[in-house]
């Protein structure tokens, strides 16, 4: 059931939909819920205006869910992934006249200071309307995720823990946890439904830098989240790993360019010759990364990425 729209929040401080995607998790589980609710308590009054909005994506939706009367929610009814959930996310804050989006998932960890560090930075970048999003560090168990800088459009550059300010270089985030300026959004069209699931933040990422909009990396603010690929046995199906890696080898071929396919390449030979053989990774998933791999070999990208549209296109129906 889709939910009324939100009357428009306070005119006081940063003005902030928070929306959290839930999959086949009750929202008071929801660690991203937890914790949100928890900084809000310790976050300075005045400064920020904070609505919360859950999207449902467990097919047949959760009758017995029971939702915070001050949040507002609707229930897909299927696996709409995050894309969809982000775009009706901003659908509403733009109609309610929200200045940011913070997309989460349903188990990220925020620390208690979130809000109030989050609150002044976006204080001070509000006035500069070329910085489109405020990015937190976020490791997984102690391993720098996110965010990065491309360097040469090949590898990841992660940030030093202390570095606070705007990046001058193509950058990119994992999608939960940042705060994403609503005006940007709308600019650059939102989420590409395409990439419905998998890498829908580094597409959102890739548009934002070709449309000339900068990153603020704030640094002092630490943020817990578990990153499936770290861990594939235990985190990723083999369906949801041939998902990522047809995400990934599109995102490379769309737009990183000529380099980027060299990257990716790279990336696959070394999944290939060490992650795989070198640490007795499952027969399974090693089929799965040659197979993407003879296709970078002897596959055109309009054909791979011919492939990858059809093959998405059936996941995503299949899945809702």
């Amino acid at each position: 059931m889709r939910c009324p729209l939100v009357e428009s929040v306070q005119e006081s401080g940063a003005r902030v939909l928070a929306v959290i995607v839930l999959y086949k998790m009750l929202p008071q589980d929801s660690v991203s819920f937890q914790t949100l609710e928890a900084a809000k308590k310790h976050a300075p009054p005045g400064k920020v205006a904070i609505k919360t909005f859950f999207y449902d994506n467990t097919p047949g939706g959760q009758p017995s869910a029971q939702y915070p009367e001050e949040c507002i929610h609707e229930s897909s009814g299927e696996n709409n992934g995050l894309s969809v959930a982000y775009n009706r996310a901003l659908e509403i804050a733009s109609e309610a006249g929200f200045d940011w989006l913070l997309t989460l998932d349903q188990d990220t960890s925020l620390p208690f200071d979130f809000l109030t560090n989050l609150s002044n930075t976006l204080a001070f970048v509000a006035p500069l309307s070329q910085v489109a999003a405020v990015v937190p560090q976020v490791s997984d168990h102690g391993r720098v995720i996110s965010p990065a800088a491309l360097s040469y459009n090949l590898f990841p550059k992660f940030f030093p823990a202390e570095f606070i300010g705007i990046s001058l270089e193509r950058t990119s985030a994992v999608n939960s946890a940042s705060a994403v300026r609503v005006s940007a959004l709308k600019a650059i069209g939102g989420y590409d439904p395409r990439f419905w699931l998998d890498y829908s933040d580094a597409v959102m990422y890739h548009r934002l830098h070709c449309n000339n909009f900068r990153i603020f990396i704030a640094g002092n603010i630490r943020v817990e989240h578990e990153l499936s690929v770290l861990d594939l046995e235990q985190r990723v199906t083999l369906e949801r790993y041939e998902d990522i890696l047809g995400a990934e080898s599109a995102f490379w071929d769309e737009c990183m360019g000529r380099v980027g396919h060299l990257a990716l390449f790279l990336r696959f030979s070394y999944r290939l010759v060490y992650k795989f053989w070198r640490t007795g990774a499952s027969l399974p998933y090693f089929k799965i990364s040659l197979r993407y791999f003879c296709m970078r070999l002897f596959f055109s990208r309009k054909r791979r990425t011919e492939a990858w549209e059809r093959s998405s296109q059936r996941r995503f129906v299949s899945h809702g």
